[in-house]
């Protein structure tokens, strides 16, 4: 996604987009059959994108403080359509391990980008989770056996983000590093948002159930915010010494914003859980009502806090992004996919903040910038499709054999 400089795989560029024509369809079905095996084998995480972005969105709609008729409806639409975007990536990316094991191996273990975007997949999962607590739960044909449906698949993704943490490749030092690095700690933060998003709003919730979940996404914060801090400082060493990315790169400077606003949103919706549910658990000396009531305090004090940082980090990136677009440098390519989902977060934020304080100065700033990122999702669509019909993305290899030779193998 952002620039590469390490990077010794199929996917130098940072995005899957092509400069050359790649196996021409003439009706032939060798050659139809060559181009699908050209597409599995050239997938990359950088797709999932696409999944993550509908996924928030849908939840931003879902949750934003001024409802109307239709925006519920709206909403799920684009719940069913992250479903379906997921699956689909999900099914190319199992066929691609499948086919082509050596290759998918080589991505992961050369390729900067893609090793960190291994966490793309479990956020994208965990904004399906979210919305199964928050809309098919509450459904009148749903009820508490579909929050314990999004209870277990927030359990299991919590597995896979923490293994995308831990998991090692040495793939980049204090020259190289990108914003892209930061991935995996947004998903350790958005983990921790559905956590209180399945525990607060879907149907049927105990506190038996709740609090396991409460402690262990304080702990995932903790994660992703401080670690996420490590990434900044050592980023900031690379600007000063080596200057700002080139314009084309600037978008993912956007990516900076994502640890702090999902932290920003996580602990507020976590102070509101565990006031919620800690005084009818009533063990030890933590998990009391007036803990509680504390931990909904601070989670508001903190959250404006990283909130701030979110926004300074914003306004970082949409100046440099702005500068090359004065300059006219820059061009489309699935990196600005990237400026969608951190933005969310901060938006996610905002709308907590619009409910602790009854704000309407953050109800108001909320919708605006979730009707930005509608405009944002929807142009980038086009950019995206057009690509696709023209033939610059989903289209040829990057390794050195012909994708042709790979497929008369197999």
């Amino acid at each position: 996604m952002p620039d590469q400089h390490v990077s010794n795989g199929n996917h130098m560029n940072g995005d899957v987009e092509q400069d050359g024509a790649g196996p021409e369809s003439d009706g032939n079905p060798q050659s139809f059959r060559v181009r699908i095996a050209a597409i599995i084998e050239n997938f990359s995480f950088l797709w999932f994108t696409l999944s993550m972005n509908t996924g928030i969105l849908s939840i931003l709609m879902h949750q934003l403080p001024y409802q109307f008729r239709g925006l519920g409806v709206l909403s799920t639409i684009m719940f069913v359509f992250n479903i379906v975007l997921f699956v689909t990536f999900f099914t190319i990316l199992v066929l691609r391990i499948i086919l082509y094991p050596k290759a998918f191996r080589q991505s992961v273990t050369s390729d900067f980008t893609e090793c960190v975007m291994m966490s793309a997949p479990v956020i994208a999962w965990f904004t399906i989770v979210a919305q199964i607590g928050l809309t098919v739960s509450q459904a009148t044909w749903g009820g508490h056996a579909w929050f314990l449906v999004a209870y277990v698949s927030w359990w299991l993704g919590t597995l896979l983000a923490v293994f995308a943490i831990i998991s090692k490749h040495d793939l980049a030092n204090a020259d190289s590093i990108t914003p892209a690095l930061v991935i995996p700690f947004v998903a350790t933060a958005t983990d921790a948002l559905v956590g209180a998003l399945i525990v607060s709003y879907s149907h049927g919730v105990t506190a038996r159930l709740a609090v396991p979940v409460i402690i262990v996404s304080y702990m995932l914060v903790g994660i992703g915010l401080f670690a996420a801090e490590m990434v900044y400082a050592v980023y900031l060493v690379r600007l000063l010494s080596g200057g700002m990315p080139p314009a084309t790169q600037s978008p993912s400077l956007i990516l900076l914003v994502g640890p702090l606003g999902q932290s920003s949103a996580a602990l507020q919706g976590l102070g509101s859980a565990a006031s919620s549910y800690f005084g009818s658990y009533g063990k030890g000396t933590f998990l009391t009502a007036s803990t509680g009531s504390i931990c909904s305090t601070v989670g508001v004090v903190l959250g404006l806090q990283f909130a701030g940082m979110g926004v300074f980090f914003l306004a970082f990136g949409a100046y440099a992004v702005l500068e090359g677009a004065i300059k006219w440098q820059h061009k489309y390519s699935l990196l600005w996919w990237s400026t969608i989902f951190p933005i969310a977060t901060l938006t996610t934020a905002f709308i907590e903040f619009s409910i602790a304080m009854d704000s309407p100065a953050f109800r108001v700033l909320s919708a605006i910038f979730l009707i930005f990122l509608l405009l944002v999702y929807f142009v980038n669509w086009a950019f995206t499709l057009r690509d696709i019909f023209q033939g610059k993305l989903l289209n040829g290899s990057r390794s050195d054999q012909p994708a042709s030779d790979r497929v008369k193998r197999q």
